[in-house]
């Protein structure tokens, strides 16, 4: 049995209740890939902590973004980088390539070089805070860098960042793992204990959180007389934070809604605006089809699956929404970014476009003004039949397709619609061919097997491709249950007996000082 730590808590509970262990990740082998030597080359350059930058790149969910990409003139979320440099309270995509002489789309197409302007971003924030070699005294820079406008996100984020260095752990990269070494921080910085974000103003979707931001610039507060005749389906091409961050702050553009991989919705709402789903958000390119809309982005890019939770939350808030303004649940309806007609071509009050996706994407009459294509891989087909819609038959082809979760599959059949037929075990696609023989295939499970029960992914595992850190993340989403008194407690005594032997805070080797 463990040892009490003198009020009766036995360690083996605090250990149980906190989900992990309470020592630090055992050193893992140095690695040669091409991402950590641009963490190590980047923060020695800018002089700031190695392990800070992996840290806010994990949150940012930017270990993955690729050496080189070709981004698209018209992303609405434009980003750089592993730190997800952005345009937000504040620009740190326009600060960045500032500071090494570069534009923002070197940045975005370079992500080691948008690695080195973030690390200057960093040093810079840092000699304006004053921080040190005490990792605990970069907490107001974390706040700054994070672009969100108001406070109680930007807390979370600073808890979330220390949250990682904490509990540390080794992290899918792009070419490689990248090992982040435990710190010891007090709980005070890993933990958020005011739950601001659980009682923000109260959204118009039940469990939705809550993004406050102002329509200047961004939005109107009404819909001049126009009534919801549509949903607009988006996605953002960049990632949960970068994308929030953004939408919250950039001017010329905004939306209702926001879901991210795992399924977790989120509302932007209009300070001083008694209905903020009636707003006129900017996202369509098209003024009347922003007036007779809600939008709702996705996080997710438009050439890659969206994961099944996604899905079943998208499918959720769209029936809710359907229900409360009288939306027909069809395609003339219920579209993507990419049927929307671009007003000075062919008329802002023009139809949405009703061929094949593929065909409304490379038109060029759709897609608003700037002419969109996403959300590009969406699954019509199973997504209306999720809302007791209809999807058109050009949304699917004469071959069986298997669904996200390869749980049913569907084809179009002309007179007949779209047919859905479920799979008792699994759709196993092939190649296809002429006829429908070659192509997704249900097949039966076996009357012996028992399937095993499936286990949930969380936030940090759910996107796609599937994330495989070891680390453990000592931190929560501002709408989950925060952390008992019992458990801080208990992790404060933890932790004070450990800093006896050591300070806290400086990275191992390596003497940091900020100019």
């Amino acid at each position: 049995m463990a040892r009490p730590l003198g009020i009766g808590v036995p360690l083996a509970l605090l250990v149980a209740l906190v989900g992990c262990r309470m020592t630090d990740a055992p050193s893992s082998p140095p690695t040669t890939s091409a991402l950590a030597t641009a963490f190590t080359t980047s923060a020695s350059s800018a002089n700031v902590p190695r392990d800070l930058l992996v840290a806010i790149a994990k949150v940012e969910d930017g270990l993955r973004v690729p050496k080189l990409r070709t981004p698209s003139l018209d992303d609405a979320i434009p980003t750089a980088g592993p730190l997800q440099l952005r345009h937000a309270a504040l620009d740190s995509l326009a600060r960045g390539a500032a500071l090494v002489n570069a534009t923002e789309y070197d940045l975005r197409s370079d992500s080691d070089r948008a690695l080195t302007a973030g690390a200057l971003v960093v040093a810079e924030l840092g000699k304006k805070h004053g921080a040190t070699s005490d990792l605990a005294s970069w907490g107001p820079v974390l706040a700054e860098l994070s672009g969100f406008a108001d406070a109680p996100h930007r807390d979370a984020y600073v808890h979330e960042v220390f949250a990682t260095l904490a509990s540390g752990g080794t992290f899918e990269g792009r070419d490689g793992p990248i090992t982040l070494d435990a710190h010891d921080l007090p709980p005070t910085l890993t933990f958020d204990l005011t739950s601001t974000l659980r009682f923000a103003a109260n959204a118009q979707y039940p469990g939705a959180e809550v993004f406050e931001m102002s329509c200047t610039g961004k939005c109107a507060t009404t819909r001049s007389g126009e009534q919801v005749q549509y949903v607009v389906i988006h996605d953002t091409e960049a990632s949960w934070k970068s994308s929030t961050a953004t939408l919250q702050n950039d001017p010329g553009k905004s939306v209702q809604y926001i879901i991210d991989v795992d399924g977790h919705v989120a509302q932007f709402v209009a300070k001083g605006v008694a209905d903020p789903e009636n707003i006129t958000a900017y996202h369509c390119g098209n003024l009347l089809y922003n007036q007779r809309s809600v939008g709702i982005e996705h996080i997710g890019y438009a050439t890659q699956p969206f994961p099944e939770a996604q899905y079943a939350a998208s499918a959720k808030l769209v029936d809710y929404l359907a229900s409360k303004y009288n939306v027909p649940r069809d395609r003339g309806h219920i579209i993507g970014h990419d049927q929307v007609p671009d007003g000075p071509k062919i008329g802002q009050d023009a139809p949405p476009c009703e061929d094949a996706p593929k065909a409304c994407e490379t038109s060029g009459n759709y897609g608003g003004s700037n002419n969109h294509t996403d959300p590009g891989v969406w699954e019509w087909s199973t997504y209306m039949a999720r809302i007791g819609g209809t999807a058109k038959c050009n949304d699917a082809t004469s071959l069986w397709e298997c669904s996200t979760g390869t749980t049913s599959r569907y084809r179009c059949e002309n007179d007949a619609g779209i047919a859905i037929e479920p799979c008792t075990s699994a759709c196993n696609p092939t190649d296809g061919g002429a006829t429908n023989e070659g192509d997704g295939i249900c097949t039966l499970a076996p009357a012996t097997t028992v399937t095993p029960p499936t286990v949930t992914a969380d936030a940090s595992t759910a996107s796609d491709p599937p994330k495989a850190d070891s680390g453990c993340a000592m931190t929560t989403r501002g709408t989950d249950r925060a952390p008992s008194a019992l458990l801080v407690a208990g992790l404060g005594l933890v932790l004070a007996k450990r800093r006896r032997g050591r300070r806290h805070g400086p990275l191992d080797g390596m003497d940091v000082v900020v100019r």
